[in-house]
């Protein structure tokens, strides 16, 4: 096997709108085996539509030789950084470009290469779930203003954390710490490449959990926190930057499923960019750190001569009835908003149950998600929304006896659970937000309880079990 190393910079590609607290990048991994070619682009982005991202492959494709469905778009979510239709047209063309002209120098400087991992298991010490279940209330989403006990465990007894546009319920449950503690993602993993020489090429870390953290500011006290903006490559930037020194060569870190997940930060006086930024080098120091002692003590050989092959799959995905049938539909959606609004109002003034106001909150905030879903975010089209369903990819690549399946928008760790149980283990790594931005990935569970996760996706109930019976199907014969 050969692999080659390429970093750019994204000054420039897109215009800006903030100063840069740091930079923002684009790292490229360039696998060859034999005839077969795959390469890895991972983005400092925030979400780009799909409908882009398909141009990106086809086009890098048509200036690389690469095949299309050997290429990987993967974006980090970056929440300092840019998203949307930010990234269409003039700012594709030139991201196109600069990636297919590094990309090939990084085919041209590829090396034969012998590569070393290890798999670690990190527990719930970094990552936790921000989702869970009140009883008497329903599902609810916190953000940020968690406490944490001694062994950890984030929890809180505060209604006003939990997105409830001021609701107050008063339920005995909250008379009792309400602990955070649903599944995680308990891996991670760091990949070392090294030339014949023994040289550092570059490094592969993967972890799962949402960079947030370089805006914590926006919802703290600060009156002037909205000049606080700042592009910021956030904890997966100052990790990679110190596996870089550590190694040697270039760092790229892919993103796992982390629809439902975050890292375990402080979210005390944060209400400056510096502050922010801070923490975004604190949480990458201790998990860089933390891989860096587990690859020292327990990294493995990995055997580069193992089966090599790369390819993308297309599913689609049934659309919720409630959401928009066309672009139109979801421009016009005031006056669904002010009912939904009205009706919350309403069911508190008449003192219904918690369970039933929480209710009318999630369908309020829903119909104020509607436009910003469609233009501001997954990009959706007429056609997609008129025929209610929308195709989605999912990249598969496998070497090394290791098979990365990269997966569309933001996937909840059910997603990473339910691959990692259903083919090789531990040896199966999830990407999230593979070949373009589509929301949230909504399981049956999530639209049931509510909260984040059910205002901010497009799929139907029959959406995710579609999705794993079709991907079964397509990855059991690609791993064979």
């Amino acid at each position: 096997m050969k692999c080659g190393f390429g970093k750019i910079s994204l000054k420039g590609v897109f215009q800006a709108q903030w100063e840069y607290g740091t930079e923002l990048y684009g790292r490229f991994l360039y696998l060859q085996s034999g005839s077969a070619e795959a390469v890895i682009c991972a983005f400092d982005l925030g979400g780009t539509y799909h409908t882009e991202t398909d141009r990106f492959r086809t086009e890098v494709s048509a200036l690389t030789g690469i095949p299309q469905n050997s290429i990987w778009y993967h974006e980090l979510q970056i929440h300092a950084s840019v998203a949307g239709d930010v990234m269409n047209g003039s700012a594709m063309d030139e991201l196109i470009r600069r990636s297919a002209n590094e990309i090939n120098a990084s085919r041209e400087r590829a090396e034969e290469c012998e590569c070393f991992a290890c798999d670690a298991h990190l527990g719930t010490e970094f990552t936790m779930n921000r989702e869970q279940y009140v009883e008497g209330l329903g599902g609810v989403t916190v953000w940020r203003g968690l406490e944490f006990d001694a062994d950890g465990t984030p929890f809180t007894r505060d209604p006003s954390v939990m997105l409830l546009r001021g609701y107050v319920p008063k339920l005995a449950a909250f008379e009792n710490n309400i602990y955070f503690d649903n599944a995680v993602d308990e891996n991670a993993y760091l990949f070392v490449f090294k030339n014949k020489a023994g040289k550092t090429l570059g490094t592969v870390s993967r972890f799962a959990a949402h960079p947030d953290v370089a805006v914590l500011f926006e919802h703290s006290d600060n009156p002037d926190r909205l000049k606080e903006y700042r592009y910021n490559y956030d904890w997966p930037g100052y990790m990679t930057e110190m596996l870089e020194r550590e190694f040697g060569g270039t760092g790229i870190y892919l993103n796992g499923p982390c629809a439902d997940l975050a890292v375990k930060k402080d979210c005390k006086d944060k209400g400056t960019y510096v502050a922010s930024a801070a923490e975004c080098e604190r949480i990458g120091t201790l998990i860089g750190g933390r891989l860096i002692n587990e690859f020292r003590r327990g990294a493995h050989h990995v055997d580069t001569g193992d089966v090599f092959r790369a390819e993308t799959f297309e599913i689609k995905l049934p659309v919720k009835e409630d959401f928009p049938h066309s672009r139109r539909e979801a421009y016009d959606i005031d006056a669904r908003a002010l009912a939904a609004e009205e009706a919350l109002k309403a069911a508190i003034a008449q003192d219904r149950p918690a369970s039933e106001v929480k209710k009318f909150i999630d369908e309020r905030w829903r119909a104020g998600h509607f436009r910003s879903m469609v233009f501001g975010s997954g990009g959706y089209t007429d056609k997609e929304l008129s025929e209610r369903e929308v195709p989605v990819h999912v990249a598969a690549l496998r070497f090394g006896g290791y098979l990365f399946v990269g997966v569309p928008g933001e996937s909840l760790v059910d997603t990473t659970l339910w691959l990692r149980s259903s083919f090789t283990g531990a040896k199966t790594i999830p990407v999230d937000q593979v070949d373009g931005y589509y929301d949230y990935l909504a399981t049956p569970r999530s639209l049931t309880l509510g909260g984040y996760t059910y205002w901010s996706s497009f799929v139907s109930r029959r959406a995710i079990p579609r999705f794993k019976r079709e991907l079964y199907d397509l990855l059991s014969e690609f791993n064979s």
